[in-house]
């Protein structure tokens, strides 16, 4: 089987486009016609060719929205637990799929299975839209029958990290436009504003107060090819931080950095507990290997301090320590989540008292990122008050040191 992007116009004149797997062109024009598509275009698709030859890109090139990967699981495991087949709930669900790429490799992975191919095999083939977590969790259910659990199981996941991602976008989202619009303002009126204003006081040769010198220094600035200069420099600053950060002395300096700041390493020390917890509770629960579970789980954390702490963990484990003991000493790991963890090795329900963590750290992260984003609202408030009044006065001064010499 081949997949076929085309372009068609149906029976009222209107042109449409997507995508159909077939074995060869005349087949796939063949289902168009039964489905009243006449073919303007028809090419065979290069996506596939294209993951296979620059994997490195495939995350960038064709990404596909958590949303989407979420929907399909739970459509999926809904679909398994009422009894019908996985080939045919595969194709039930590709005809209501909008995203393309998605679509594309949903049809790869109903070939596979059709093939005989077990369905945590094939999700392993496409892990650009489906991380190890996939593999392993279905892979488990497949060994115990039971992986349409898992895979509702794995959309509670995706729903969970989306509803973490949002909360703090959203609170970040505030402060981002006041900041915005607090440079556009500031901008305009230096730019545009108080040129035409410094041209006046120099016309009536106006003695100017400290406060407008500053600010004639600063719109000069501004308004001189210097400016350009100074993004010039910011921006190979930029570009040699962002290499520096990417190799893996510079990930791990920058995040002990931030671990080390009062704010920002309290609520990502939360949000890594958050994700650890939620990921390490679900692979848990479906009854994946704790060494397995653990292994997946440092590389879903992306963070590196982090993950040599869980590889570290598991050495100890292997030797004989038991799960709390090995995460002795974290830095990211606090007493009250090792405290409940030691709880849950106790009454032999980890999976229970890890998912019962994560819950807590997201109520803990939902009101952390409220208090901030109305700590944030006022003093932006403040800040862009002060400047806008700053910029005012020395506009004003100078008028009314005139005003008082006319009189």
């Amino acid at each position: 089987m081949a997949i076929y992007s085309y372009i068609a116009v149906n029976r009222k004149g209107k042109e449409e486009k997507g995508i159909i797997d077939a074995a060869n062109p005349a087949a796939a024009r063949g289902q168009l016609r039964k489905q009243g598509l006449f073919v303007r275009s028809l090419t065979e698709d290069r996506e596939k060719v294209e993951r296979e030859l620059f994997p490195g890109l495939t995350k960038f090139l064709y990404r596909v929205p958590r949303k989407s990967v979420g929907l399909f699981v739970r459509q999926l495991g809904t679909l398994l637990q009422a009894g019908l087949p996985l080939d045919r709930s595969l194709a039930t669900i590709i005809e209501q799929i909008d995203n393309d790429y998605l679509k594309k490799a949903l049809i790869e992975i109903k070939a596979d299975v059709t093939e005989g191919e077990a369905l945590s095999d094939s999700l392993k083939k496409h892990d650009a839209i489906f991380p190890e977590v996939y593999h392993n969790l279905i892979a488990v259910g497949e060994r115990t029958g039971n992986y349409e659990k898992a895979l509702l199981r794995l959309a509670d996941l995706e729903d969970a990290n989306e509803a973490l991602k949002n909360k703090i976008t959203t609170a970040m989202a505030y402060p981002f436009i006041m900041v915005l619009l607090l440079t556009g303002i500031v901008g305009f009126l230096l730019a545009v504003v108080f040129p035409k204003m410094q041209k006046l006081f120099n016309q009536v040769g106006a003695d100017l107060p400290l406060i407008t010198k500053i600010v004639i220094g600063v719109s000069n600035f501004i308004t001189s090819p210097w400016i350009l200069v100074l993004f010039g420099a910011i921006g190979v600053l930029t570009f040699f931080f962002q290499r520096w950060k990417k190799t893996d002395a510079g990930r791990r300096q920058f995040e002990q950095f931030i671990l080390m700041q009062p704010l920002a390493g309290s609520v990502n020390r939360k949000v890594l507990m958050a994700r650890f917890a939620r990921n390490l509770g679900v692979m848990l629960t479906n009854r994946v290997p704790l060494l397995a579970s653990l292994q997946v789980v440092s590389r879903i954390v992306n963070h590196a301090v982090f993950a040599d702490e869980i590889q570290a963990a598991m050495e100890r484990i292997k030797e004989g320590s038991r799960l709390t003991d090995a995460f002795k000493g974290s830095v990211i790991l606090n007493q009250m989540i090792l405290g409940m963890m030691n709880a849950g090795e106790l009454s032999d329900q980890v999976p229970e008292m890890v998912e019962r963590i994560a819950d807590i750290l997201d109520d803990e992260i939902d009101s952390t990122v409220q208090k901030l984003s109305q700590l944030l609202e006022p003093v932006m408030i403040v800040v862009m008050g002060g400047i806008i009044v700053v910029i005012m006065l020395a506009i004003m001064l100078p008028m009314y040191s005139l005003t008082q010499q006319l009189q």
